[in-house]
């Protein structure tokens, strides 16, 4: 692929990045957790659709050694608290983060924070794309993705897809006593 062939793929994703985030960006003040959960079902999914597709490319290399300042990152942390806030009493899950782990450990996560660093990567690569280097964004939101918000993403969507399978299923929301998750490490 040339160069110009791979800015013009990484503009398009710029797009559907630009989509996710505002998508996201609509569910900052819902108060009612039903809607958040399924707005977040379905904006999560979207997300990890554009991830899969940038992991399916080849592995990217930026073309210069050291990335770019791309000025500082997008503040998230009031949107962190009030999504916690909404999710209160099933934002907090449990997942062994590493199943080839021997002996596979359960690690406690919030789902609050799995969007929010989401929402940080998928911002921080189009910073890139708006300063005119599609190609750094492109490469960022794959690094990004295989290392860190790929899993995070898919695990809150598991977390999320829990909570709607228990309320449709069997009509109650996770309960999880303190008793029962192991130590919190955040």
């Amino acid at each position: 692929m040339t160069e110009d062939e791979l800015a013009s793929v990484g503009n398009t994703f710029a797009e559907e990045v630009v989509a996710v985030l505002e998508g996201l960006r609509s569910l900052d003040g819902i108060t009612d957790p039903e809607e958040v959960v399924a707005g977040l079902l379905v904006e999560l999914s979207r997300a990890l659709t554009l991830g899969a597709r940038m992991a399916a490319m080849p592995r990217l290399v930026p073309p210069d050694r050291y990335e770019p300042d791309t000025g500082p990152d997008v503040e998230l942390d009031d949107v962190r608290v009030r999504l916690a806030e909404v999710l209160d009493g099933f934002n907090t899950y449990v997942e062994v983060f590493d199943p080839y782990d021997d002996p596979a450990v359960p690690s406690a996560y919030r789902i609050s924070d799995d969007v929010i660093s989401l929402a940080a990567s998928l911002a921080h690569g189009m910073q890139h794309a708006r300063a005119g280097r599609p190609i750094e964004a492109l490469w960022w939101w794959q690094f990004s993705f295989l290392s860190s918000w790929g899993g995070e993403t898919t695990s809150a969507l598991r977390a999320l897809q829990s909570v709607i399978a228990r309320d449709r299923i069997v009509g109650a929301a996770p309960a999880i006593s303190p008793e029962q998750l192991p130590p919190d490490p955040l």
